[in-house]
């Protein structure tokens, strides 16, 4: 009942802004509800998060700078669910004047429901964090992301008698060394691999690797389950899967995996740059790298990218836009850099004092500096149905099965090639 009163609120919200006096904006997760400032107000400031601090200043900053902005901030989950709940109001003409989300707001870019950013916030921004329509025009920004990094615990490493201070730098030595890892641990530790859960975490972190081989999932919007150099990388994938205890890497929960490595029972984890704050936090004696390589040519991938973008169907897109400003200001964006994660801000990233110190920082800026990155690759027509196929009969089934892989993915083609006619 609680779901379905909220939902109608929103509806009600929408559909009375220009009855209402000043300006009413619905946005998802941008902002804290009045339940989450609540807790966050009860805590003391310095067990607040990064993403905690993000979220009070923002609502701080368009209380004091849009004070006849009546901002409504709601509660739609994220992933699957925000994307449900955002589909359904666009289709029922009261789409939110803010969408938010991740994986699946280039499918969004590439229906035109997003309108096109204005210059001034295009200008803040490092490309990577920009998200474009199909013409190229930056119709969305990440306020924050990271690229995937290589974390490993030297004490692990030492332990199989590997130089704690020299990590992989080749898919060929980090399988030498997971498997010793593996070999030393008798049970008890293991090396670890390429994680292949079955749902966007997965598929998120195969991508680099397909990326260093110049293929992906999906190329020009259809599939590239056939590519020679796309069915290595799964094989690598699977070799590697086989130093994590059975069924933690493609595991459909992530938590397990990532308390293992926290536990300091898994020496090699493929995560974003947050990772660092849970491996201190943690106690770990950890190192981190850029992901290893086939044969020198680097790859990667955006993940944890919150973008914000105004629905082209908005009534208020100008005010909305302000809310895109008030959470980019800088001094709402440095929040990120406290739990390592990077801001999309130039002024941010092009001046190393304010990461001098951290090294995840500095060789995370460094790569943003010197290439532009994107998220998942998008495919035509019926994306999400498409990605599930790829997750659980693709990715999956490589880590879980010894079925041939070419055979795997001419099966999932199949299935596909319906789904885009």
């Amino acid at each position: 009942m609680k779901k379905v009163l909220a939902f109608l609120l929103v509806m009600l919200l929408t559909i009375g802004v220009a009855a209402a006096e000043g300006i009413h904006l619905v946005a998802p997760m941008t902002g804290y509800t009045q339940e989450r400032i609540d807790a966050t107000m009860a805590k003391d400031e310095a067990d607040r998060g990064a993403e905690e601090k993000w979220h009070m200043l923002i609502n701080e900053g368009m209380a004091a700078d849009y004070p006849e902005y009546e901002m409504e901030y709601v509660d739609w989950g994220w992933a699957e669910s925000l994307d449900q709940k955002q589909r359904s109001l666009i289709a029922a003409g009261m789409a939110p004047d803010i969408l938010a989300g991740e994986t699946f707001m280039p499918t969004y870019a590439a229906e035109g429901l997003l309108e096109p950013l204005p210059e001034d916030i295009v200008d803040l921004v490092n490309p990577t964090f920009l998200l474009f329509d199909p013409e190229g025009t930056p119709v969305g920004v990440g306020v924050k992301s990271s690229i995937f990094l290589l974390f490993y615990n030297k004490d692990l490493m030492a332990a199989a008698g590997l130089d704690p201070e020299t990590p992989p730098t080749t898919w060929d030595e980090w399988k030498e060394m997971s498997d010793a890892i593996t070999a030393a641990g008798n049970g008890e530790f293991y090396g670890g691999g390429i994680p292949s859960f079955p749902h966007a975490g997965g598929s998120l972190r195969a991508t680099p690797f397909f990326r260093q081989c110049g293929t992906d999932f999906a190329v020009d919007g259809k599939d590239n389950l056939s590519d020679p150099d796309l069915q290595a990388t799964l094989q690598f994938i699977r070799e590697m899967n086989r130093n994590f205890p059975e069924g933690l890497g493609n595991n459909s929960e992530e938590d397990p995996l990532w308390n293992a490595f926290n536990a300091g029972t898994i020496a090699f984890a493929v995560d974003g740059s947050w990772r660092a704050a849970a491996a201190t936090s943690n106690g770990l004696n950890w190192g981190v790298a850029q992901l290893p390589t086939r044969d020198g040519k680097a790859g990667n991938c955006l993940v944890g990218t919150i973008y914000l973008s105004v629905s082209s169907s908005s009534a208020n897109k100008e005010a909305a836009f302000d809310v895109l400003r008030e959470c980019l200001a800088e001094k709402n964006e440095k929040i990120w850099l406290t739990e390592s994660v990077c801001p999309p801000l130039k002024s941010i990233i092009d001046d190393e004092s304010n990461y001098a110190d951290d090294p995840v920082l500095m060789m995370e800026m460094e790569a943003l500096k010197n290439g532009t990155y994107s998220g998942l690759a998008v495919f035509s027509k019926n994306d999400s149905a498409v990605w599930e196929i790829i997750n659980r009969q693709v990715l999956a089934r490589v880590t879980m099965t010894e079925d041939d892989i070419a055979t795997i993915c001419a099966d999932a083609q199949a299935q596909i090639a319906m789904l885009l006619q």
